[in-house]
């Protein structure tokens, strides 16, 4: 098995057990017991349980804007790429609610720098889609408002009903909310 392999195998068995029993209940020897590596190994790529954590998070983020700009880079038309964008990041969530179950559980325990650096990171990322709403405003068909301001609104609508569908015990698909978003978001940012 290579180091990626067990990095993952830690990564995986981390999200699980934190997200069912706490970051500050989950301790280091059950991570590596799941994840079936000795806890030696475990230090051979964090350094402490915040560490992990923090790495853990990151990964998560990655996976998601890699899937979300693959989902629409093929697309052509700006508001299509926008809806399809939207499915993407409910589905992800959808498939992945540990990752933001553990946002959620966790916030009021974390260092706050430490978590506002996360989070820093990961608006900062949606830099890609920042000339995509630019050119859209220079062609007249979104109105004229700061694209930072833009993509905010539309992660803050996302989190907020993904939030809700996991304090709701996930009753409904969270992609079936895909269409209803969309226009909402639709709706404040078009010209008419």
């Amino acid at each position: 098995m290579g180091k990626k392999d067990k990095k993952d195998l830690i990564l995986k068995a981390s999200l699980r057990i934190i997200s069912e029993k706490g970051y500050s209940a989950t301790t280091i020897e059950e991570i590596t017991e799941k994840a079936g590596v000795g806890k030696g190994t475990f230090y051979l790529y964090f350094e402490d349980k915040t560490d992990l954590f923090y790495s853990l998070i990151k990964e998560e983020f990655d996976n998601l804007i890699q899937e979300t700009i693959k989902t629409v880079e093929e697309i052509d038309g700006f508001f299509e790429k926008i809806r399809k964008g939207i499915e993407k990041y409910l589905s992800y969530y959808e498939k992945n609610y540990f990752l933001f179950k553990i946002l959620l559980q966790e916030k009021p325990f974390l260092k706050r720098k430490s978590f506002d650096h996360c989070w820093t990171d990961f608006f900062s990322r949606w830099s890609f889609i920042k000339e995509i709403i630019e050119e859209q405003i220079k062609a007249g068909k979104i109105k004229d408002m700061d694209t930072d301001d833009i993509i905010y609104s539309l992660l803050g609508l996302l989190h907020v009903h993904i939030h809700r569908w996991i304090l709701g015990g996930r009753r409904y698909s969270l992609t079936d909310k895909t269409d209803m978003i969309y226009q909402i978001f639709i709706s404040g940012i078009r010209r008419e």
